[in-house]
């Protein structure tokens, strides 16, 4: 008989104290970006692997609806929706990277393998994704109601692109651009 998993609910406080971890990785997915196309090599290969990351990350966040379980509990992962008010319609997607590397980064990243038969070019892939994730990200900010949320989100932002490397990434805005 299968068993329920123990829930992990967070409450207000640890949802907003998260916020700072989510600007983080949404501020690197970007910077990691901006130097896959404009930096030098060798380093702008890591940026390279530092975008594919963080492309997963974001999208564990933007598009899971329910937390990864692991020996019947519920994991701590956060997620978008927990800053949605409850039944709330996702009004984002990421149709380009579920569609071409959503599967195949597994082994662009984590493994050296035979089958990994899908080629990874930051020239190609890297103008179309990062698009996509800042439209994504912002318009999962644009679905956020709780002005406590949307403060503590606005302040991260404004002291991640405060810190070094950032200063050159566009962390604003569609409307402030």
């Amino acid at each position: 008989m299968a068993t329920t998993p123990s829930q992990f609910i967070p409450g207000r406080g640890k949802r907003i104290a998260a916020i700072k971890d989510v600007v983080y990785e949404y501020a690197n997915l970007m910077a990691a970006a901006h130097y896959s196309l404009h930096g030098s090599a060798p380093w702008r290969t890591n940026c390279d692997d530092a975008f594919l990351l963080g492309c997963r990350k974001l999208d564990e966040f933007l598009m899971r609806v329910k937390r990864s379980v692991k020996h019947g509990q519920e994991l701590d992962d956060i997620l978008a929706v927990d800053y949605l008010p409850t039944n709330a319609t996702r009004p984002w997607d990421l149709p380009i990277w579920i569609a071409e590397w959503r599967g195949p980064m597994n082994k662009q990243l984590a493994h050296i393998a035979y089958s990994r038969d899908k080629e990874w070019n930051h020239l190609i892939w890297v103008p179309q994704l990062e698009p996509e994730f800042n439209k994504a990200w912002w318009d999962f900010r644009e679905a956020i109601v709780n002005d406590a949320y949307n403060q503590e989100f606005d302040n991260q932002l404004i002291a991640c692109q405060a810190k070094p490397g950032f200063g050159n990434i566009v962390l604003q805005r569609r409307s402030e651009r």
